[in-house]
């Protein structure tokens, strides 16, 4: 007998195993999978709804910006209230393009502080400048632009108004002069120049003082010409001359000073050895003498070990008190005789004040010889 006609097309197709029932597949057996080992993980492991659960948030943060969850009712609805003259406004407003609209930051970590952005440059610098205009100010005294400022009004200079054209006490230009516009230095300002203040612009005196002694051009001895007279070349070789001899003085003293030893000179092992025990061996004159002298003192090694006594501590104790005060006493009377010694104290001080001119001569004068020598263009020489 054949199934009914639902039933099988319900059930797909009918059951062959002795397990199935009314058409339904058999009930396969769990599959026993040892999940303590990590490598089964992954393997046996049905993650598919995580997985599209985390392809659902980025899909959300690519288009939207975030979580659709998260979001607004603002952000997401707005309310159409149909009035026809915000929809025309609504309309000339330019927009930002929606992928203007995705490229901005909507993220929920807040940018980072600019620091630069709140600082100032030179704020320290400024912050002092204006405690130090403020101490100034406190005590009375202005600030150097005030200072030039009130100085300007004080100084004010009148005006010079130009003068009318039908002035008859003008002064006259001649347009057909033969003298020229531009006036040679040295000479006054031309009435041009003075009518269109195009006058020459006045030379700093720092231009007028010399930066050397030396003359421009350097001018040869006679002797050194082409055709010199006898006397000049005889002059200009005995300079030269002097010049060479003081050079190789120079240098034979150098010689002399950095030149070996001779053989006679140099130490041997005797001489050496001898000046290792100057003063260690003594001589038989001395070694007489010093027992000599022994004898007659009467004193021993021993003796020189033995214990002071208190009576001898005392006494050294009561010779340097003795010396302490004898001290102070020579202290303090030496204190009362510097009132008797005004005279040398004056001698040394105008001593020294001479002394203290002579070197501020001796600079004036080195001053004077460095300004004709050639001057130092960088900081090597």
């Amino acid at each position: 007998m054949a199934a009914p006609a639902g039933r099988v097309g319900q059930a797909g197709f009918l059951g062959f195993t002795p397990g199935a029932r009314g058409g339904r597949k058999p009930e396969t057996a769990r599959k026993r999978v040892n999940r303590n080992k990590k490598k089964n993980w992954n393997r046996h492991s049905d993650i598919r709804d995580v997985e599209e659960f985390l392809d659902d948030v980025r899909l959300q943060e690519r288009t939207a910006g975030g979580m659709l969850s998260e979001k607004a009712d603002d952000h997401l609805f707005f309310v159409d209230t149909g009035d026809k003259k915000k929809a025309v406004a609504a309309k000339k407003k330019v927009k930002p393009l929606r992928i203007d609209l995705i490229l901005q930051p909507d993220s929920k970590v807040p940018a980072p502080k600019d620091i630069s952005s709140h600082q100032v440059p030179n704020g320290r610098k400024l912050k002092r400048k204006l405690e130090r205009e403020e101490k100034l100010a406190a005590q009375g005294v202005l600030p150097r632009s005030e200072r030039l400022l009130q100085a300007q009004l004080r100084n004010k200079r009148p005006r010079c108004k130009p003068e009318a054209n039908n002035n008859p006490g003008r002064g006259f230009y001649d347009l057909w002069e033969d003298d020229s516009l531009e006036p040679s230095p040295g000479e006054p300002e031309s009435w041009h120049s003075q009518q269109t203040k195009k006058g020459q612009v006045k030379r700093p005196s720092r231009l007028n003082v010399k930066p050397s002694q030396l003359p421009a051009i350097e001018v040869l001895n006679p002797g050194a010409s082409y055709n010199p007279t006898f006397e000049s070349h005889q002059s200009l070789l005995l300079q030269a001359h002097e010049n060479e001899v003081k050079r190789l003085r120079q240098e034979e003293k150098l010689e002399r000073q950095v030149k070996l030893p001779t053989a006679a000179e140099v130490a041997t092992q005797e001489s050496q050895f001898q000046e290792l025990c100057e003063g260690l061996v003594e001589s038989d004159d001395d070694a007489t003498l010093e027992d000599g002298e022994g004898e007659e003192l009467g004193t021993t090694p021993m003796a020189q070990r033995e214990k002071k006594t208190e009576r001898q501590r005392k006494k050294e104790k009561e010779a340097r008190i003795l010396k302490v005060k004898m001290e102070a006493e020579k202290s303090l009377k030496k204190h009362g005789q510097e009132l008797f010694q005004l005279r040398s104290i004056r001698a040394e001080i105008s001593q020294q004040q001479a002394e203290s001119v002579r070197r501020k001569e001796k600079r004036e004068e080195e001053r004077k010889a460095d300004a004709f020598k050639p001057k130092r263009l960088g900081r090597l020489k």
